[in-house]
C-alpha cells in the first residue's frame, strides 16, 4: 500500500487518479473499509451521522454546483495501517480514518473533475485540527485488497451518483469531532458549511477544556526576546450585533455581513525583558461545536471602531511586568455554528491551548 499527503487543489485529482488506475474499486453499499476482505478487528467504526446534506461545490474555475453529499461510514484503522517503506515518512505514526461517502450532482450542469469535490470535505480532530487528506494505492500485505479506494469519475453528469471512500490521516490518539464540508473548499473561512457530528466527540474535547479565568501559558514570538511564556487568561466572550458589522469600510465578505460577531477578551502579562507588542490576538481562534476555527478580524479593523470591541490597546506596548487585555472580534457565518471555547494558536507548537467559552 502507498500513502501519501495530498497536494494542492488543482493538481490533486490527477496524482489520485494515476496512482490509483488498475486498482479495485467498490460499488455496493456500506464503507469500503467494511467491504475490505480481511479487515483488521481492531478496525473501529466511528459513530458519524450518517446521513445525506445538500451543499455547494465550486469548481476550479469558482463556478458552484449543487451537489448531495451523503456519508456512509466512518472507520478509523491502526497506526500499523501507515507503516513501511512506502509511506511517506509525514504520515508515518498517524492513524488513518477510512471515509465512504456518495456525491450526487443535483445540478442542471455537468461537473468537470469530479474528483475534485472530497478535497471540500475535512475531517475535524478533537484537536481542533482537520486530519491530512491523503491518497492511497497498491494493495495490501498478503495480497489484501485496499482499505479505502478513492476512485471518481472524471466527470459527473446532472442526476448522477457515485460512491468512494477518502483515508485522512489524524495523530495517535486523536479522535473524530466531526466531518465538514466547506463550499468554497477548507481555506474559505467564512463560506457555508455542512456537518456531519461524531457521536461523543463534543464530550471528548470538552473534558480537556481550561475555565475562563484560569491562567495558562501561551507561546508567542516576542521578537527580541524570542519566544516568551506569557500568563494568559480568557477574560470573557461576548455576542456582538449583525448591526455592528454595517460599516461601509469594513472588510467583510459577503457571507460575513450576514454573520454575528463575537468579542474575545484575553488579558496578557509580559515576562519578558523589554516592551511588548501587541499583536497576540492574531493568534486566537473562536472555536465552534463542529470544530471550525474562526480568526480574527480585528487587525482588519484597526481603523473602523466596531462598538463593544475597543482597539486602542493595539497602538500601545506592554512595558515588563505589566499586564494588557485585548479584545478580538471573530465573525461567525452559518447559523448551526455556535461559539463553544477560545484557542490560542502557540508559536512553535503544534496544538492550541483551549478554554470553556461561557457567552454572555
Amino acid at each position: 500500500m502507498r500513502l501519501s499527503s495530498r497536494l494542492g487543489k488543482a493538481a490533486v485529482g490527477v496524482v489520485a487518479l494515476s496512482l490509483l488506475a488498475g486498482c479495485a474499486g467498490e460499488s455496493d453499499a456500506g464503507g469500503a473499509a467494511e467491504r475490505t476482505p480481511g479487515r483488521p478487528t481492531s478496525w473501529i467504526d466511528l459513530p458519524v451521522r450518517a446521513d445525506a446534506r445538500n451543499v455547494v461545490h465550486t469548481d476550479a474555475d469558482d463556478r458552484p454546483h449543487a451537489v448531495r453529499i451523503t456519508v456512509k461510514s466512518l472507520v478509523r484503522g491502526t497506526e500499523a495501517d501507515m507503516r513501511g517503506d512506502r509511506v511517506d515518512e509525514g504520515l508515518k505514526g498517524t492513524v488513518p480514518h477510512y471515509l465512504t461517502f456518495e456525491v450526487t450532482n443535483t445540478s442542471p450542469r455537468t461537473i468537470p473533475d469530479a474528483f475534485m469535490v472530497d478535497s471540500d470535505l475535512l475531517v475535524i480532530g478533537t484537536d481542533w485540527e482537520h486530519g491530512q487528506e491523503v491518497h492511497v494505492s497498491g494493495g495490501r500485505p498478503g495480497g489484501v485488497g485496499l482499505p479505502c479506494a478513492n476512485l471518481p469519475p472524471e466527470t459527473l453528469a446532472p442526476g448522477a451518483s457515485y460512491e468512494t471512500c477518502v483515508t485522512y490521516a489524524l495523530p495517535e490518539g486523536v479522535g473524530v469531532l466531526s466531518v465538514m464540508h466547506y463550499a468554497g473548499g477548507y481555506l474559505d473561512e467564512t463560506g457555508a458549511v455542512a456537518v456531519w457530528p461524531v457521536d461523543g466527540g463534543l464530550e471528548t474535547v470538552s473534558a480537556g477544556l481550561a475555565e475562563p479565568g484560569d491562567v495558562i501559558p501561551v507561546r508567542h514570538d516576542a521578537d527580541a526576546d524570542g519566544i516568551l511564556e506569557l500568563p494568559a487568561t480568557l477574560v470573557s466572550v461576548r455576542r456582538g450585533s449583525t448591526a455592528d458589522l454595517k460599516g461601509p469600510d469594513l472588510p467583510l465578505t459577503a457571507e460575513e455581513r450576514h454573520g454575528v460577531p463575537y468579542y474575545v477578551s484575553v488579558t496578557y502579562t509580559n515576562t519578558g525583558t523589554s516592551d511588548l507588542y501587541n499583536d497576540q490576538s492574531g493568534r486566537i481562534r473562536l472555536l465552534t461545536q463542529h470544530g471550525r476555527q474562526i480568526p480574527e478580524k480585528s487587525h482588519s479593523f484597526v481603523d473602523s471602531e466596531v462598538p463593544g470591541c475597543p482597539s486602542d490597546w493595539m497602538f500601545a506596548t506592554v512595558p515588563t511586568g505589566e499586564s494588557v487585555t485585548q479584545c478580538s472580534i471573530h465573525v461567525v457565518t452559518g447559523q448551526a455554528e455556535k461559539p463553544f471555547a477560545v484557542g490560542f494558536d502557540q508559536a512553535e507548537r503544534a496544538g492550541l491551548v483551549v478554554w470553556r467559552a461561557d457567552v454572555l
